[in-house]
């Protein structure tokens, strides 16, 4: 299973093609109240929508823990590893969660190209490990978010639904 660290920042997951992009117009001294990692900064809850250009851009607040792409069906799970003995312990629980449908958080996101980059908002230019591919279908998907615990497990999961 892929993963990504964070070097404190939110995540954001982004068309592929605008990587290079981002970290331009990130520039080498971000700041959380203003440009591009202002504006991800500025996502209240787990999920939200930046629009810095034409395209949608969704961004993981809230939590900087490392996060796990769980492809399924048409979409997948993201899971931030908050607390867990193992990678199984977490993702077992993080899909028994979603089962049960119980979203704290709602929205729709348009991915517009179907190779999209998950990535720190502030990756170091040319550092591989700071972010993964995920190839998604075009077309609207339903972002629904919570976070959840048990005696021994505690995460932030967001599924990614292809609704049309």
């Amino acid at each position: 299973m892929q993963s990504v660290s964070s070097f404190g920042g939110p995540y954001v997951l982004l068309p592929k093609v605008t990587v290079d992009r981002w970290m331009d117009e990130l520039g080498d001294a971000p700041a959380p109240d203003h440009g591009l990692y202002g504006m991800a900064c500025s996502v209240d809850g787990w999920c939200g929508i930046i629009r810095p250009w034409e395209t949608p851009l969704l961004v993981f607040g809230d939590e900087p823990a490392d996060i796990y792409w769980l492809p399924g069906g048409e979409g997948g799970l993201f899971i931030r590893w908050l607390a867990a003995d193992s990678l199984a312990q977490l993702t077992a629980f993080a899909e028994s969660v979603a089962a049960a449908g119980n979203w704290t958080e709602r929205l729709e996101w348009d991915a517009v190209t179907g190779d999209y980059v998950l990535m720190d908002t502030c990756a170091a230019p040319g550092d591989p490990s700071a972010r993964m591919e995920i190839p998604l279908t075009p077309g609207r998907y339903a972002v629904e978010s919570q976070y959840a615990e048990s005696g021994e497990v505690m995460t932030v999961i967001t599924r990614l639904q292809l609704v049309g």
